[in-house]
């Protein structure tokens, strides 16, 4: 396919075809975008038009960075025929397909990033009245952002669970491999969705297809040592069992057991809190934060030390600023250091102090107050035998879940635990790009 379709939008290249549509990347000339034109291939295959019109309706209702938006729908010639097309935002990345095929093999951070990410787009589907089932989760339909959040692409097989009278989900969409049993039978729920999701990772840690872990009586089995380790390896375990009542019953379950088994996550047994507390100081000013820009006055620059933190709190993180002792303490740490180093270690903290306060002054500059949601928190060393704690998050706005992640000192998280809420700062000019305040 090559020229300009409806006098607008002007071909690039082929994107991918299935049985009945194919998909093209063009540039909107009018909007001065790319985009991604799917096209019916079929026009006189009914029930392939029910699942492409049912695809463009299902899409129209979403507003999640995770799902392509819809721009457009309309009829225009396509290969010398009247055509169906859907225009729909066009996500940039590489696909878990093409990652495989180049031989990626993703680090344990990012694999749990990118699970967190679809975790999060399945929790918004599947929250929908009715729920949103997509029915072709494969690692062709997951795409990788620059940003390393993953969108779920084709949505030709979406159904809702509850379906319209008359129509009784006898026909079977899906891939071999990635759907359920119960699938074939036209009963896809979302623990279904969540089969594919836990056989979509299955490939993507080991690198090769599902099908060849496939059992004769049909069934997945994990194998008993995997890279990623625990507790994924167990979490993959359930999410592909047979039977759909013994899985996850949803996105939030299978974050809950990642992140809660001991020794995965920087969290206390117990409970989940529903808030956590800022200081007093800093909860005064947030109360009282002018919309920006702001002028950088006292109270501002205050607000910039607290959250950055001082040089000795980064050579004694696990001292909470105030604390009995703490200021000789520190000192002391400081004297010996630098005589020991030849200054060298009071030199490298106190950059690192530096480079986090210039990445704090354009968040209480300009930034948006908002609240997220912890998802997980791990260790990361910084030298010397002290180590910061890295919390992973998202927080939405409008609609649109983002995700973000900031070092905190120990002391600060030893009383976090996932699920809890933080207070946020961010920049929408910077593509959703936040800090935590504490």
């Amino acid at each position: 396919m090559s020229g300009t379709i409806a006098g607008r939008f002007e071909v690039v290249r082929q994107l991918g075809s299935g049985s009945f549509a194919e998909t093209v990347l063009a540039r909107d000339l009018a909007a001065d975008r790319l985009v991604a034109i799917k096209a019916l291939t079929r026009p006189g295959d009914l029930k392939a038009y029910e699942l492409f019109e049912r695809e463009a309706a299902v899409l129209r209702s979403l507003r999640h960075h995770g799902v392509p938006e819809i721009f457009a729908t309309l009829r225009a010639d396509w290969h010398g025929t009247l055509a169906s097309l859907l225009v729909m935002e066009y996500i940039e990345g590489q696909s878990l397909a093409e990652m495989i095929t180049g031989g990626r093999r993703l680090a344990r951070e990012e694999l749990l990033d990118l699970l967190l990410s679809l975790l999060g787009v399945l929790d918004y589907l599947h929250g929908r009245v009715p729920p949103v089932l997509h029915r072709d989760i494969k690692p062709a339909n997951v795409v990788v952002r620059p940003d390393g959040t993953a969108a779920l692409v084709d949505f030709g097989a979406v159904r809702s669970v509850f379906s319209p009278p008359g129509e009784h989900g006898s026909t079977v969409v899906g891939t071999y491999g990635y759907m359920p049993y119960e699938q074939y039978m036209g009963q896809a729920s979302p623990a279904s969705d969540l089969y594919a999701v836990g056989a979509t990772v299955l490939h993507v840690v080991t690198g090769r297809p599902p099908a060849d872990f496939m059992s004769s009586e049909g069934q997945l089995a994990v194998p008993d040592e995997l890279p990623c380790g625990e507790p994924l390896r167990s979490v993959l375990v359930r999410l592909l069992r047979p039977a759909p009542g013994d899985r996850y019953q949803s996105a939030r379950q299978v974050r809950a057991a990642l992140f809660g088994e001991p020794g995965t996550a920087v969290a206390l047994p117990g409970p989940s809190t529903t808030a956590v507390t800022v200081s007093p100081g800093v909860e005064a000013l947030l109360a009282e934060l002018p919309a920006g820009p702001r002028r950088m006055d006292r109270a501002m620059r205050r607000l910039v030390r607290r959250i950055a933190g001082s040089t000795l709190e980064l050579m004694d993180p696990r001292s909470p600023r105030g604390a009995p002792g703490f200021d000789l303490a520190s000192a002391a740490l400081v004297t010996v250091f630098s005589v020991i180093t030849i200054g060298i270690l009071p030199a490298v903290f106190l950059s690192l102090a530096a480079t986090r306060r210039r990445r704090v002054t354009p968040f209480v500059r300009e930034g948006v107050p908002a609240f997220g949601i912890i998802d997980d928190m791990d260790k990361v060393d910084i030298g010397f035998g002290e180590h910061l704690t890295r919390v992973r998050y998202h927080f939405e706005i409008d609609g649109r879940t983002h995700r973000g992640s900031d070092q905190v000192t120990p002391w600060r998280t030893e009383r976090w635990r996932v699920g809890d809420r933080v207070e946020l700062l961010y920049l929408p000019d910077r593509e959703f790009d936040s800090i935590i305040v504490v």
